[in-house]
């Protein structure tokens, strides 16, 4: 019985075709190439990286996460970094020009929030190059742009939750500022949908702690009996581990499953690889502008094995749906796709491009709004003290 059902939502899947950057070792083809025929290295340049963060550095969420493969990256390569944290869109050329100003050969936007301000200043900054994270085109000449397919692991997270959920409500936490929230959302919620046919995702918005307790006890009053994380902030699973609520988490929890007794699985960017290419091509001066996007295809989205929490079967699930993704034989946003109203927004034999599902500011049917909890966002004169 399992066999067939999982083999039924593998057969509701359109097929498609990606191409991935990643090869055998797990580097990206710029990486791979980056010695001569020889094997030999080339001759390298002086380089210094400096990063932006929005966030603190050590918050133990996402921020925290690009600082933690900022680190690894810059050791593999014998590569000087530094950063600023907790900078404002307003203050984000500011911050620009006191990189520039250390050496900065390269800077590297770390938030989505910075995507429109970087477009419009790195002219200026013709003698840096640029990571311009969340934007999908280039530029200027001198910005890689980088994007990440999120949604791709919400997906499989929709898939999972459902199948333990026992109310056939989900709850999803859901960050503004982090990227294509409407897109994850969208794809968490036909995940529902391919267990439980009217399943329902309830959404709801937060950033700061405050807001999350807010928003994960409002879907708990909706029904929600798993939730899943979709914030900057790490506080989505802790405050669920200490309500005693099943949750699916989206930061890196390797080696650390064993403190959440509630945790289903989680999903993660994991971008070391990107940056250890960046790193090398700028060293050979072999770097160029670009579009990247980092998903399952190249190993910068993950997920995880499910834990010992999850249904014994949830494994089985997670066993199915992942190759189909990785390999570029699924799509996900394909086939008739209609809006919380009803609405037909694309026909059976449509599939979304790229561009559109970045751009999707409506959510689909089984998607049920239970409101939005952040607060005005106000941020403090920041000094710019560049850390290491």
């Amino acid at each position: 019985m399992m066999s067939k059902w999982l083999k039924g939502i593998a057969a509701a899947l359109a097929l498609c075709v990606t191409i991935g950057l990643t090869g055998c070792s797990g580097e990206t083809s710029a990486e791979s190439s980056s010695s001569d025929s020889s094997g030999s290295e080339e001759e390298t340049v002086p380089v210094k990286v400096g990063y932006i963060f929005h966030e603190k550095a050590d918050n133990g969420g996402v921020t925290g996460q690009f600082n933690n493969q900022r680190q690894k990256a810059a050791r593999r390569c014998d590569v000087e970094t530094v950063y600023i944290e907790g900078v404002s869109v307003q203050d984000f050329e500011s911050a620009v020009k006191a990189l520039v100003s250390d050496g900065c050969t390269e800077i590297i936007s770390c938030s989505p929030t910075f995507t429109n301000i970087l477009s419009s200043i790195s002219g200026r900054y013709m003698n840096v190059n640029f990571i311009n994270y969340g934007a999908t085109s280039i530029g200027t000449a001198n910005v890689f742009s980088y994007t990440e397919t999120a949604y791709q692991g919400a997906y499989v997270a929709g898939i999972a939750a459902a199948y333990n959920s026992k109310s056939q409500k989900v709850g999803l936490v859901a960050d503004p500022e982090l990227l294509y929230t409407y897109a994850t959302t969208n794809a968490a919620a036909l995940g529902v949908r391919m267990v439980f046919a009217n399943g329902t995702l309830c959404v709801a918005g937060a950033t700061e702690n405050s807001e999350i307790k807010q928003a994960v006890d409002a879907l708990l009053g909706e029904g929600c009996d798993v939730i899943i994380s979709y914030t900057e902030s790490p506080y989505t699973a802790d405050y669920c581990e200490q309500k005693g609520v099943k949750f699916i988490g989206n930061l890196d929890y390797s080696g650390a499953e064993d403190k959440y007794k509630n945790m289903l699985m989680y999903f993660y960017a994991k971008r070391d690889s990107l940056f250890v290419s960046q790193f090398k091509q700028l060293k050979m001066e072999t770097w160029e502008p670009d579009v990247y996007k980092g998903s399952m295809a190249n190993g910068i989205i993950n997920i995880s094995q499910a834990t010992s929490n999850a249904d014994k079967r949830t494994q089985d699930i997670i066993d199915e749906i992942v190759p189909l993704l990785t390999s570029g034989k699924a799509k996900i946003f394909s086939g008739e796709l209609r809006d919380t109203l009803g609405n037909v927004r694309y026909m059976q034999t449509d599939t979304m491009s790229e561009a559109q599902i970045y751009g999707m500011d409506w959510y689909v049917l089984g998607v049920e709004p239970v409101g939005n909890f952040r607060k005005p966002q106000t941020s403090a004169p920041n000094t710019f003290e560049i850390k290491s």
